[in-house]
């Protein structure tokens, strides 16, 4: 995920939009704490996603915790997302 917020910082020469982005993604994050069964399950069916504006957030679900485990930009070509789902 870093890596996109500093891609945004560079080419908008600011950190505004990243903060929006940070911001909006805790919010869908607080939400997986009290609704985990909120993502569309993935062809892997231990993943789970959800959309928030142009991005995918994957992660998985176990009885300890709920662990993100790839975050993509949805306008970005899929051949390139490298995750374990």
């Amino acid at each position: 995920m870093l890596h996109i917020l500093d891609f945004y910082i560079e080419r908008n020469g600011n950190s505004k939009y990243s903060a929006k982005i940070l911001d909006r993604v805790e919010k869908s994050i607080n939400l997986l704490i009290t609704y985990p069964g909120l993502g569309h399950l993935t062809e892997n069916k231990e993943t789970r996603v959800i959309v928030k504006d142009d991005f995918l957030i994957f992660y998985e679900v176990s009885q300890l915790y709920i662990e993100v485990v790839s975050f993509w930009d949805g306008r970005q070509n899929p051949k390139y997302r490298i995750d374990k789902s």
